[in-house]
């Protein structure tokens, strides 16, 4: 849903450019005439073609109509994101500009993304660079989770970069869940590594929910932030090995964190099996873990 929304905001954005163009005359795909106007240039063509010069007379014969809807401008930028990139770097620093990079920097990534970061890092600096970067790192996420993080890393504090390395670890703890623990742990802001520690302990669950679990709890401050990790480890490990997932649950100190674990475990165990899920709370010592889960299963057996 996020992808889908971007995508068709940046493509309105470059639109928006593409109807300038029309109206001023500049033709994106001659980068080479820089401001030049475009039935200017065309005119000089049909000069230059009258007089029989060869010249540039084919190309400029050749030059399409600016695009001015969607497929011929996804097309354009498919293409040549090198040339668009070119043409949308001399227009004035503004949010539709910037927006047109975006969705330039993500078309680039895709078709080569070590030009994309080399071109996205030579930008001046500003509120265009910035988009940009945005864009790109999250495309490069997909296949080069490192690059991300690196082109993230040059980019200013604000909320927008920290989802973006919150996405990029996430994306990298599932090919080396260790190394990424690593650097995510180096990372100055108190606030921030514990949001990095929390995306890569959820992320690695499917890998190895154990693993997942004993990252939360030990790498975690106890608080909110850890209450929420550990509910989501805890609700996929449901859906696969709820019984472990118990084992797990029942050895974790008494805090909130377990109580809202339970409940969810308990919930899902039941709906999926509730013979087993009964026999696990009937072994449980009488204590709150048992309260707990013997509530959130006679809840579970109502919703059934």
């Amino acid at each position: 849903m996020r992808t889908l929304l971007v995508t068709t905001l940046l493509a309105c954005g470059l639109l928006a450019l593409m109807r300038h163009a029309r109206e001023t005359g500049m033709h994106p795909l001659r980068v080479s005439d820089e401001k030049k106007p475009l039935e200017e240039a065309k005119g000089e063509a049909a000069g230059r073609a009258g007089e029989g010069s060869a010249g540039n007379s084919e190309e400029d014969a050749a030059l399409p109509d600016v695009p001015s809807d969607e497929l011929s401008l996804r097309q354009w930028e498919q293409q040549d994101p090198a040339a668009a990139a070119g043409w949308i770097a001399t227009l004035p620093e503004g949010v539709v500009s910037a927006e047109a990079l975006q969705q330039i920097a993500a078309s680039w990534a895709n078709v080569d993304l070590p030009a994309a970061l080399a071109w996205c890092s030579a930008l001046p600096e500003g509120v265009r660079k910035e988009a940009a970067t945005l864009s790109l790192a999250y495309e490069a996420a997909r296949t080069d989770p490192i690059a991300a993080l690196s082109a993230a890393s040059t980019l200013p504090p604000t909320p927008e970069r920290d989802s973006l390395l919150i996405h990029a670890v996430s994306q990298w703890a599932g090919t080396d869940s260790g190394a990424v623990r690593s650097w995510a742990e180096t990372v100055p802001d108190a606030n921030l590594r514990q949001h990095l520690l929390a995306a890569v302990a959820v992320a690695l669950t499917d890998q190895n929910a154990n693993a997942a679990a004993t990252l939360a709890a030990t790498a975690l401050t106890p608080g909110e932030e850890q209450d929420r990790t550990v509910v989501a480890i805890i609700q996929r490990w449901a859906q696969t090995s709820p019984q472990d997932a118990a084992s797990w649950v029942a050895q974790f100190p008494e805090t909130p964190a377990r109580a809202a674990a339970t409940e969810n475990l308990v919930a899902l165990w039941t709906a999926k099996d509730s013979q087993a899920a009964g026999n696990w709370l009937r072994a449980l010592p009488e204590d709150s873990l048992r309260k707990i889960g013997l509530t959130a299963y006679t809840q579970a057996l109502g919703l059934r």
